[in-house]
């Protein structure tokens, strides 16, 4: 008996994780607020995942001499915070902290590297796949002339890919 409820408790926490994964990206996209983002796409095919879009932002690598910074030294796998500015239909980044920035759109990322010399910072905001149906990727590559992302963004900073757009229409998957 005390073997059922053990194996019943595991298999329960299992579905219990899951749901909350699952829960936690689909608040991101039902509430949190819609931004659009600048891309420079890599189209990658992996044998077990099949075809993706590997995006690479505007915001993901920063000039630390245009923009301000709280700091002068990142480590690999920091946290930090990126407020964000309205500059046209996009957000841009103004200014990156180790600290969340109160009263002002931000989006949370981690440090990939930082070169000192020129003061350049590159960041991942885990939003830089995003996968297509097996064929596709190629195809959305070749129609490249810009490629924009809108991105959910909570009040925590934490950002969900929600769709693509190729000058300015939507990319739909067959």
């Amino acid at each position: 008996m005390k073997r059922k409820l053990w194996f019943g408790l595991a298999v329960a926490l299992q579905i219990v994780v899951l749901l909350v994964m699952i829960g936690s990206r689909w608040a991101i996209l039902a509430y949190g607020e819609k931004i659009l983002l600048k891309t420079a796409p890599v189209d990658p095919w992996d044998l077990f995942r099949g075809d993706y879009v590997v995006l690479r932002y505007e915001i993901s690598e920063l000039d630390l001499k245009t923009i301000s910074s709280d700091s002068e030294n990142y480590k690999r796998n920091e946290t930090v915070y990126v407020a964000l500015a309205q500059e046209g239909p996009y957000r841009v980044a103004r200014s990156v902290s180790k600290n969340r920035p109160a009263g002002t759109l931000f989006i949370r990322g981690r440090v990939q590297w930082h070169n000192t010399w020129d003061r350049r910072l590159s960041l991942t905001y885990g939003i830089e796949s995003y996968f297509v149906p097996q064929h596709q990727g190629l195809e959305i590559e070749s129609q490249l002339t810009t490629l924009d992302a809108e991105v959910s963004v909570d009040r925590r900073g934490n950002a969900s890919l929600s769709r693509l757009f190729i000058k300015g229409q939507e990319v739909k998957f067959r």
